[in-house]
């Protein structure tokens, strides 16, 4: 990827249905899908000192009990596009997160975990010290 260009999304913002797991979260706790995600993002794939309840998730809370909840996923979808080079700009990021901000939600998810996991799981298992391998009979 040269200096200007910028990738599409994998994963397409209309496609809001599926995962099932992940649609409910986002209509019925979207503070937790948020939290998962700026966590997953924030640590580069690594969910292992994940929380639920962690600051993101609690800052998404106290701005939609504003009605102030299209903010943090506005920002997140920002810093996501900046982070993987993927096309957009903020005025479409903020018409994501004020139109449809559960839609937006997993959309970002489903980007985050794409793209966290990409080139991860197809490097090779490396060698175990002291393991070595037997031919089959």
């Amino acid at each position: 990827m040269s200096g200007g260009e910028k990738k599409e999304w994998h994963h397409s913002g209309s496609n809001c249905c599926s995962p099932m797991g992940t649609s409910c979260m986002a209509w019925l706790c979207p503070c937790i899908l948020h939290g998962k995600t700026r966590h997953r993002i924030s640590n580069n794939g690594d969910m292992t000192s994940y929380k639920c309840c962690n600051q993101s998730c609690m800052g998404f809370c106290g701005l939609m009990t504003c009605g102030l909840g299209w903010i943090l996923p506005w920002m997140s979808r920002s810093n996501m596009r900046l982070k993987y080079g993927l096309a957009g700009s903020g005025c479409k990021d903020c018409l994501c997160a004020c139109c449809c901000p559960p839609c937006d939600l997993i959309q970002q998810s489903k980007e985050a975990e794409y793209c966290e996991g990409e080139g991860k799981t197809s490097q090779q298992p490396s060698r175990v010290k002291n393991m070595s391998s037997h031919p089959v009979e």
